[in-house]
């Protein structure tokens, strides 16, 4: 009788760990793997650049309402950086000068505000102001703070996780034509999180480009 309860256990707690093993979705393990990996490698262009405005990205309201913390103009900011940084590396654009004024306007109404709208032709009027053909803006569209379970045998391991989902798009402030990208990356760091799928998002709009 003890024999038999004892497999009827194994049985059932062997069914519990390959049921949580399997539940897990491939393309989120996938966001996983190329979070940590490498740094996006953007093809090679050697054509005429084309005079840009970063327009400063916004904040879902989800997301400044769950973690209010992220409504730091520091924040915002340093997102803004990473995204002129990432299209830099492109060497397709060419950056107008920059208006502070502008810029911390932008960065007052579409981070800190928690509006959850980023306005395209707000984008374009400053595109326009700033002299550029055409301007990129977005939305940090995705945030979540969580931790991964690893389990392996009867052993259960946690990490902290962290989700950033980013949404640009490039506007022709004549034409208002406009190219989407977006990508989800996860990481245990808001930076790198940030930052890898700044590049994803990037490198997904050079390739819609094509």
């Amino acid at each position: 009788m003890k024999k038999l309860f004892l497999h009827t256990f194994v049985f059932i707690f062997t069914l519990f760990v390959i049921s949580c093993a399997v539940t897990k979705p491939v393309v989120e393990e996938e966001d996983r793997i190329n979070s940590e990996g490498k740094p996006v490698t953007f093809p090679h262009y050697n054509g005429p650049k084309i005079p840009l405005a970063v327009i400063p990205m916004g904040l879902s309201e989800r997301a400044a309402k769950q973690y209010p913390r992220l409504l730091e103009q520091s924040v915002g900011l340093g997102v803004h950086n990473v995204l002129t940084d990432a299209l830099f590396k492109t060497h397709r654009f060419r950056f107008v000068e920059d208006n502070e004024a502008i810029i911390e306007n932008a960065l007052k109404r579409q981070w800190m505000s928690a509006s959850g709208a980023v306005d395209q032709n707000s984008a374009v009027q400053m595109g326009k102001i700033l002299g550029a053909k055409k301007v990129i803006y977005g939305e940090v569209y995705d945030y979540s703070e969580g931790k991964e379970e690893n389990i392996s045998g009867f052993k259960v391991s946690t990490k902290p996780e962290i989700r950033v989902g980013i949404q640009i798009r490039l506007v022709d402030v004549e034409t208002l034509e406009y190219i989407p990208a977006s990508d989800v990356k996860y990481s245990t760091d808001w930076g790198k999180a940030s930052a890898a799928s700044i590049e994803g998002a990037v490198f997904k709009l050079i390739q819609n480009l094509e």
